[in-house]
């Protein structure tokens, strides 16, 4: 735990590829997340939370999303959170509409960072009328350094893995 909030990058990396596994520590991390201000602790701790799926960190994934005064690294990071839990979350919900929103207005963010997973994260919503907001999105040319590709090349694969999510939530009764 003193790892993910430490000093050491490389420790802070792989301190929460550890916890993202361990759910029981999520009380623990939000904890630590309100009160840490630095970028790559907060991605770090972010990270893990958000392979806990816990619909508990929903509104706190949005409001970080949200904040401009975060990191686009730490923004991307909540963007990506979403992405997870998206399937667990019905289409006509208050809840699905405040991530759509945010995520619709962080398409217009500075950030390339913040488009591109922003997008990802609309693709995994699995909701078709998203559909034309990605396609504008594949006019966004812009590389994003650490990721594959541009916003434009994310825009597209997200409209293929929204396709297949759609697909599968039709399967499912959902």
């Amino acid at each position: 735990m003193k790892d993910i909030v430490g000093s050491d990058l490389g420790a802070i990396v792989e301190a929460s590829k550890l916890l993202s596994s361990d759910c029981s520590t999520t009380a623990t991390l939000l904890k630590l997340l309100e009160a840490e201000r630095r970028v790559e602790a907060r991605q770090g701790l972010l990270y893990a939370l958000c392979w806990h799926g816990d619909l508990g960190t929903w509104d706190l994934m949005i409001h970080i999303l949200a904040d401009l005064q975060e990191a686009p690294k730490v923004r991307g990071q909540a963007a990506e959170g979403l992405s997870y839990m998206f399937m667990s979350v019905r289409t006509d919900s208050r809840e699905f509409e405040a991530a759509v929103h945010a995520l619709r207005d962080a398409l217009k963010d500075p950030s390339p960072e913040v488009r591109y997973c922003a997008v990802h994260a609309l693709g995994s919503t699995g909701h078709p009328p998203l559909i034309p907001v990605l396609q504008e999105m594949r006019e966004d040319r812009t590389p994003v350094p650490g990721w594959v590709g541009t916003v434009s090349d994310e825009a597209s694969r997200a409209i293929e893995m929204l396709e297949g999510l759609h697909r599968m939530r039709l399967k499912n009764g959902c």
